[in-house]
This record gives C-alpha cells, structure tokens and sequence, in this order.
C-alpha cells in the first residue's frame, strides 16, 4: 500500500492514541478492581469487629441460640450490603448463614489465627463461592481479654463486587472513546500539516528526494541563496558561501542575518527586503557576481513570498578578464589594421612625391603627418608608467582619420596613471572610443569625438564626447550585458563591450556617468599609483 509521508504519521499517531486508551483503560479497571476489593476488605473488617465486641452477641453465642442470632444477621445483610455474615462456635459449627439450611454445618475457611485472637482477612471460596472475608474472635462478654467463646465471618463475594465496578464501566468506555476520538482528529491534523512540508511523497520518495537535492546543492556551480520571510539567510550551498564569505555550507545551518556576515551593504540589503533581481551584476569584494533574486514557490509552483526567497549567483570575474582580455585585442587589432592601411596610404603617397622630385610637399607631408601626434609620441617613448594608453590613442587617430571623423585628444602632462592592469585600461579606453566613433561616423557633419584624461579631487576622469545623435532612448541601461547602442545589432553580437567597461570600472570602486548635449561618457577612478604593466589593482 502506498501511503504519503503524512499517511504514516497520522497511521502511527492514531496507533498510539488507541494503544494509551486501551491501557489506560486497563488500568482504570484494575485500579476500580483493586479499589473495590479494598473497600470490601475495610467494610467486612469493621461489621465483624462491631459484632464481635457486642456483649449481645457474646451471650447469645454462648447460649447457641441461633434463633436470635439470624434476624440479627440478615437484617445486617440487607442494610450493609454484604454477601454472607456467619457466627459459628470456636469449632467452626455455624449459628447463622445466609442459608438457612447450612446452619448447624461445618464453616468453611480459616479459623486458626481468629482462635488465636487475631483478626484476619482472606480471600477464600465456599458455599457462596469466591470472596473476601473477614473473620474476628468473640469474647466473653464483649471484653477484650476475656475467653474467646465464637468466631464471626462476614464476607463480600467478588461477584458482588464486580457487580459494583460494572456500574462504572460506561464511564471507562466513554473516556477511551473521548481518548480515541480526539486521536483520530489529531491524526487528520497531522496528516494535513505533514502534506503541506512533504506533499503526497512516500517516506522511499522522500527520502531519495533529499538524496538529490545534497547531491545537486553541493555540485552547483552556481551560488544558491534561500531566505526566509524574514529576510534570513536559512540555506546555501557551498559556492555560495565561497562568493559571499559565509561559514562553510552545513547541515543544520543556523539563520543567518545578510547585515552581520560582511558581504556588500547594497547586497545584503537587497537580500533582506526580497527585492526581485535579473541578472544584476554586484561586486563583492574582489567578486563581480551576476545576481537573480525571485520569489519562493510552493510545492504547486505558486508564487509564496511568505516561505521567503531564492537568490542564484554566478561569478562573471573570470568570464569578465577573458572577454576584458578578448576585447583588448580586438580593439589593438582594429587600431594597427587602421594604422597599416593609413600608414600604407601615406608612405605611397611620400614616395610618389619622391620619385616626382617634389621633396618640398614630401617634406611638407611628413611634417603634417607626424606633427599632430607627436607630444604623445613622446610620451610613448619616455619614462611615462601609462605609455599602453597613450599608445591606443594614437592608434585611435589613424581609425579616426580612415572613417572622417576628427579625433581631439585632450591628455593631462603627465599622463594620469589610471589604476587598471593594462588589459583593463585597453577595454576601458578603447570601447568608449570605438562607440564614439560609431556614433559620431552614422551622424551628420562636421564628424567628430573628442577623449580627455585628467586627474583632479583624488579621482582620474576619463571624459569622451562625440557628435553623434546619442543612445537609444528605449535602453533603461546601455550599460548591462546584451544592450547595444548600434541600430539592428544581431542578439549575442553586441552589448559586451559597455558592459565590460561598466564591470571592470565598478570593480575597481569607480562610477560612471552620462550625460547629454553633446553626448558625454565620464569615468571616475580613484587616484592611486600607477601599477606595472599586467598588474592588476583591486581597491
């Protein structure tokens, strides 16, 4: 038989109801039982010493006069209640009986302790069958050390005292029916409490359920985050705890509270309120982490955010140095195709002026080539720490040149010393070039971008503005993954290289701005010392 989680529990919980009230009910009953025995024993013990000590009773023994002595005794039996009362002779001949015709017959039972002056009780079978008797010595007179001249039984069958208990048995009966009702509702009550935490699953089910889910928790790749309606943290498995320097994962993981465990205040604060994330890129320590935050579901797929919330992280750190890297190279390869086919143009051109014998306008195009760039030629070839950057742009006015657009260059002397690896400030620099370009080459004339670098109030600031018509006003962030400023990009083509700007200068404690009119892209880092080539600086 296939029976649910909560199935069980109800099954054993209604077992052991009726298990407790059929003990207790038998224990009720030997506890009556007992009781009444008692209650015989304390009522046949005081009737037969009343008797006994009565100087009536002792006369009319000793005369044998048993004519007297059964009115007096079936007149006790019919007010005490009692099964027989048997006064004999000290040889156990009766006087009375409950039966007349035993009178005159040998008594029945123990006499030797009564003869010996003692008062005894005992449970013993005769004329009557099975009961509890009690039998006391008569005396002379009714005087306690006179000569023993009879003995009085008086007694109470057990039949008669079972007789009383049954009285009471309904009473039993109707508790232990109370007892199992009440099981039987709380059994139903725990059957509906365990469906709602286990569902219809079988404890096997279960069982090989939680089996899963420690193995698929533990093997994630993905950081897994759940909350409680609190806001607490209440499971994570262990890549979450790697990314967001939490103990290590465990079972029975104590609530943990997101303000206490050191991770990033606007991180731990999202966690708290719940507040729904979609592939929102935080930056935890030296962690770029790209973050969803949803609702929890019940075990019916509906939304239920009073169970809490269930966060998934993934670290795009290494996936933004490789795309950083590719980008970079992408970026260097345009700009020496662009210096290749320009240089190529002016060399042919040089040379025909040559072969012409007009050395004067070769002259003249040499100096108009290399003048407007040689203050940063300069700086390439001195002592300055951030020569890659310098060295881009001047790739950048060849590109520029090849596509009609002018390119001012603007760079403070000395260079600022942007707080990036070399690889970082090629990303940087390069795309926001490469996207001015774009957009000043698809708007009208006069064509043109201009790039500034300076330091000043403790940041560096990258600024570069281009004439072209701006970005998508249809674009919440053209700063995310996937969004592009170009018009009719293929989805996963574009929308890589801002983002990547907007991570590296993010994880390196720098903020961004845009502005408009002309369109104006400002980077903002933290001045601190130049770095050796390839060296990655982290705040």
């Amino acid at each position: 038989m296939r029976l649910s989680v909560g199935g069980r529990l109800a099954l054993v919980s209604l077992g052991v109801v009726v298990l407790v009230a059929g003990v207790l009910a038998a224990l009720l009953s030997l506890q009556l039982s007992d009781s009444g025995q008692r209650q015989a024993e304390t009522v046949t013990r005081s009737v037969a010493e009343t008797l006994a000590h009565e100087p009536d009773v002792a006369m009319l023994v000793e005369a044998g006069d048993s004519d007297a002595l059964q009115p007096m005794v079936e007149y006790i039996l019919a007010d005490a209640g009692l099964s027989f009362v048997t006064i004999m002779t000290p040889d156990g001949i009766r006087l009375t009986h409950r039966n007349r015709s035993e009178i005159g017959e040998q008594y029945l039972g123990s006499r030797e302790e009564a003869l010996a002056g003692e008062t005894f009780t005992e449970t013993y079978r005769g004329t009557l069958g099975l009961s509890v008797r009690t039998i006391a010595p008569i005396r002379a007179d009714g005087v306690e050390d006179g000569p023993i001249v009879g003995l009085v039984s008086v007694g109470v069958t057990l039949g008669a005292v079972q007789q009383d208990l049954a009285a009471r048995v309904p009473l039993i009966v109707a508790a232990s029916t109370a007892i199992v009702g009440f099981g039987v509702l709380g059994a139903v009550y725990v059957r509906r409490s365990a469906r709602r935490v286990t569902g219809s699953y079988t404890p096997a089910e279960l069982a090989r359920l939680v089996q899963s889910y420690e193995t698929v928790l533990h093997s994630l790749r993905e950081g897994l985050v759940v909350t409680d309606g609190a806001g607490r943290i209440v499971l994570y498995n262990d890549e979450a705890a790697d990314l967001l320097g939490l103990p290590p994962a465990s079972t029975g993981q104590l609530p943990l509270d997101p303000s206490e465990v050191g991770m990033d205040a606007s991180l731990a604060e999202a966690i708290s309120a719940g507040r729904r994330m979609v592939e929102e890129t935080v930056v935890n320590g030296d962690r770029v982490l790209l973050v969803n935050q949803e609702e929890a579901r019940d075990l019916e797929g509906r939304r239920a955010p009073q169970r809490g919330h269930v966060m998934t992280l993934r670290d795009r750190s290494e996936l933004q140095a490789l795309l950083g890297e590719l980008e970079g190279v992408r970026t260097l390869s345009e700009t020496l195709r662009s210096q290749t086919h320009e240089h190529g143009n002016r060399l042919h051109a040089i040379w025909a002026l040559i072969e012409l014998g007009r050395l004067d306008d070769a002259r003249r195009l040499i100096e108009a080539s290399t003048g407007e760039r040689q203050g940063l030629a300069d700086r390439l070839v001195s002592d300055d720490e951030d020569a890659v950057v310098v060295a881009l742009l001047l790739g950048k006015l060849d590109e520029a040149a090849e596509r009609g657009v002018r390119l001012d260059l603007d760079v403070a002397e000395p260079t600022p010393a942007l707080p990036l690896a070399a690889a970082e400030a090629v990303t940087v620099v390069g795309n926001l070039v490469d996207n001015a370009l774009d957009a000043a080459a698809a708007g009208p004339t006069p064509r043109w971008v201009r790039v500034a670098l300076r330091a000043g109030g403790g940041d560096v600031v990258l600024e570069v503005s281009d004439s072209g018509g701006g970005f998508d006003p249809s674009l919440e962030d053209p700063f995310v993954f996937g969004a592009s400023t170009k018009a009719g990009h293929t989805p996963g083509g574009r929308g890589v290289g801002l983002a990547l700007v907007r991570d590296i200068v993010t994880a390196h404690g720098g903020t961004l701005r845009i502005d408009a009119g002309p369109t104006t892209v400002r980077v903002f880092l933290p001045e601190v010392a130049a770095v050796a080539a390839g060296e990655e600086v982290r705040p």
